[in-house]
């Protein structure tokens, strides 16, 4: 029975890993590591935990066992990774030859990836979720049809079944099954969170090239999932029907280290974050989409500030000026497959949209949005925009940028009869006497306070100005 449970608790929580890594952000390796643990390690445990209980219940634990478990493993990844990729292969094909209708994508993938889950089952037992993982793993690194459509159903779909199986599974717990073995299973969890989770991560890494604080962070980053409990109150099932004694224990110590462990994790990687600085869950850093001079000018002033700042351009000159300037520059086209996979944004909370061109910038903001929200995407008014029609920008994929009337070609015009500066507020600087000192036509771009926290001026956000608050501002006269 110990090694059954621990066969199930080999399963991770991709489920919860991929929201927490949305919370911690802890960089690009690590989460790289997270998540495809995750992912593929949900099929293996899977069928390890099956042939265990297979082993428990015939009684048979020799050499043909040994044999006939091989085999059962092969027969899972062969078949079930040939059925998945024959289900990618066939979606792709209805979505690159457009023979379905938009509306039908949805339903199709869902048609198609029941179809194969199932065959691959009758073939052999839990081949259906090798065959799942590698009908999305293929269909999520292809770059030949666009299915952010799909994945954001399956986001939504995800967070509506897993609370729904969370909720059905808990109800069916016995509280009195802990009521003995409280102290054991609290030492349990946390020798499986103390011990366990750090050698296992040390010993597998150690000729990886991740440092030894993302290892440590790894180590404090280990949930289990639904996967795990839904596992185990299947075959807790099986082994009472059986008259396996000790089976009711299953499941109750399987939640029991659900629990701890999302605990742990929740409590102990924030902590681990902040003391190792290996990431902020709340980054200040941002990203400019554009190279142009001003835009150069208040990336200098922000960095200056020790705000990290990165600018993105298709345009090699303002690429090789930035460089010149010492500014963290990256010559790319945001719309390009490979430009997310390609960049780390985990420094960086703001995106700001504010090239030339309108229309690249709201593409560009609305494949951001999924990265930084909506409330950190940001692009420049566009001349429809600049009428103050608010429920057109309402439904924009980010917010409007210092003002109505700030333009791209209004800010260059300013640009040219002005200059970007620093601005420290005091007691004695009121807005009336802010404007009257640098003119109506002046604007506040972005404020940086006492803390060292960011905050984008946008048409949304009313500007306090409050001591010791260091403004960037654009001021229309060359002299001031």
């Amino acid at each position: 029975l110990a090694v059954l449970l621990g066969a199930i608790l080999v399963i991770s929580g991709p489920t919860v890993i991929m929201p927490l890594l949305r919370y911690l952000r802890p960089g690009q390796n690590v989460s790289a590591v997270l998540k495809w643990e995750g992912i593929l390690i949900d099929p293996i445990g899977a069928i390890l935990a099956l042939i265990v209980l297979e082993i428990i219940l015939t009684g048979n634990s020799t050499g043909g066992a040994a044999l006939q478990t091989a085999g059962i493993l092969f027969k899972s990844i062969v078949f079930g990774g040939a059925l998945g990729a024959f289900g990618a292969w066939v979606m792709m094909q209805l979505l690159r030859r457009h023979i379905l209708p938009d509306h039908l994508h949805i339903a199709a993938t869902l048609g198609i990836l029941a179809v194969v889950f199932l065959v691959a089952e009758i073939i052999q037992i839990n081949a259906g979720l090798v065959s799942a993982i590698v009908m999305g793993a293929m269909m999520a690194n292809q770059c030949k049809a666009d299915i952010s459509h799909i994945f954001e159903f399956k986001e939504n779909l995800t967070i509506l079944l897993v609370s729904f199986l969370f909720i059905i599974l808990s109800a069916g717990l016995d509280l009195a099954a802990f009521s003995g073995i409280a102290w054991q299973l609290a030492l349990f969890v946390v020798i499986l969170i103390v011990i366990a989770r750090p050698l296992a991560v040390f010993t597998s890494a150690r000729n990886s090239k991740l440092n030894i604080k993302e290892k440590l962070l790894l180590s404090s980053i280990a949930p289990r999932g639904i996967v795990s409990a839904s596992v185990a109150s299947v075959f807790a099932f099986r082994l009472m029907a059986d008259g396996y004694g000790g089976g009711e224990l299953l499941a109750p110590v399987t939640f029991a280290v659900i629990f701890g462990t999302i605990l742990a994790s929740s409590i102990i990687a924030p902590l681990l974050i902040k003391g190792l600085k290996i990431s902020r869950m709340n980054p200040q850093g941002v990203v400019f989409l554009g190279g142009q001079i001003w835009i150069r000018d208040i990336a200098a002033l922000l960095s200056e500030k020790g705000i990290k700042c990165l600018i993105i351009d298709g345009n090699k000159a303002n690429i090789a000026y930035a460089k010149r300037k010492g500014l963290n520059a990256v010559y790319a086209d945001a719309l390009a497959g490979s430009f997310l996979d390609d960049t780390d944004f985990s420094e960086f909370g703001y995106f700001t949209a504010m090239t030339a061109d309108d229309n690249y910038n709201i593409l560009v903001a609305l494949r951001l949005s999924k990265s930084f929200g909506r409330a950190g995407v940001f692009i420049l008014p566009t001349p429809n925009t600049a009428s103050k029609d608010r429920k057109q920008s309402q439904h924009l994929p980010g917010r409007l940028l210092f003002d109505t009337a700030a333009t791209h070609d209004r800010i260059a015009e300013l640009y040219d009869n002005g200059k970007v500066k620093l601005v420290t507020l005091d007691e004695d600087i009121e807005r009336r006497k802010f404007t009257d000192k640098f003119g109506k036509d002046s604007l506040p771009l972005f404020a940086v306070g006492p803390n060292g926290g960011v905050t984008v001026i946008t048409t949304d956000n009313k500007l306090e100005f409050k001591s010791g608050t260091e403004l960037v501002v654009l001021v229309a006269n060359k002299t001031e």
